[in-house]
C-alpha cells in the first residue's frame, strides 16, 4: 500500500479543481444549448453592455461562432471565463 501526502493548501486546491471539473461536466451534460445568443451571454455574465461583450469576444476571452451577422457564444467558455476570474476565499 502506498501513502500519498499532500500539503494542506495543495489538498484544498486539488479538491477545488476536481469540484470545478465535475461541475463543468455535469453542466455540459444538462445544458439545453451550448451555443447561445447575445442576450443569454450578457445575462450569464451579468453585463448589460453590448460593447463589453464585444470586447470579451474580440480579446478571445470567450469563444464565439459567427456566420454572417449572426454571432453565437459558447456557454461553457463563458462559465469557464467566470470560473477563471473567481476570487476564492482564503482557507483557515
Amino acid at each position: 500500500m502506498e501513502i500519498i501526502v499532500f500539503e494542506k493548501e495543495s489538498f484544498y486546491k486539488l479538491i477545488d479543481e476536481l469540484t470545478v471539473r465535475i461541475a463543468r461536466n455535469i453542466e455540459r451534460r444538462y445544458t439545453e444549448q451550448e451555443w447561445i445568443n447575445e442576450i443569454e451571454a450578457k445575462s450569464i455574465l451579468g453585463i448589460k453592455s453590448r460593447s463589453k461583450l464585444r470586447e470579451l469576444r474580440d480579446e478571445l476571452m470567450i469563444e464565439f461562432s459567427q456566420f454572417g451577422k449572426i454571432i453565437r457564444y459558447s456557454r461553457s467558455s463563458i462559465l469557464q471565463f467566470l470560473e477563471d476570474n473567481r476570487k476564492r476565499l482564503s482557507r483557515f
